[in-house]
């Protein structure tokens, strides 16, 4: 049975911590797998803190959701956001500078996203960005483990 937590932050980096610590309660309660959780984290944290970067123009405060889904079979990580239109899963991987040449800046960020996540998805429903990451991995086992 999915377990499904919501938490809204600001779109102040200083937020991410409650990301972070929000996904560390559910994987100690629902037994999410070390690794799957170590990726979860990075991923999240990345996507998130390019939704507080790049979403908003107006340097005014914002608000956005974060819907993190436990199931049986894997976790999902859903961001919804009221900022400019932006689909990650299109944007073009980084590229290898010429020699003598500065790296062009950004892609790295989304590039780690797709190494770390099993799927990556966007939308855009009724003028909000609708990303969703998704990690499938044995959730319950962590648990089932210490209590042997």
């Amino acid at each position: 049975m999915p377990h499904a937590v919501d938490v809204r932050i600001r779109n102040d980096v200083s937020d991410i911590v409650i990301l972070r610590d929000t996904l560390d309660h559910l994987a100690r309660e629902f037994g999410i797998p070390q690794r799957a959780l170590t990726q979860l984290q990075v991923a999240l944290d990345e996507v998130a803190s390019n939704v507080i970067k790049y979403s908003w123009d107006d340097g005014g405060p914002h608000e956005f959701l974060v819907r993190i889904i436990v199931q049986p079979d894997r976790v999902d990580l859903e961001l919804f956001d009221d900022g400019r239109e932006f689909d990650p899963v299109t944007a073009l991987p980084p590229t290898q500078p010429a020699a003598g040449q500065r790296p062009r800046p950004g892609g790295l960020g989304i590039h780690l996203i797709k190494q770390l996540v099993d799927r990556f998805a966007y939308e855009r429903i009724d003028g909000r960005n609708h990303t969703t990451l998704s990690k499938t991995c044995e959730v319950g086992t962590a648990v089932q483990r210490s209590e042997e």
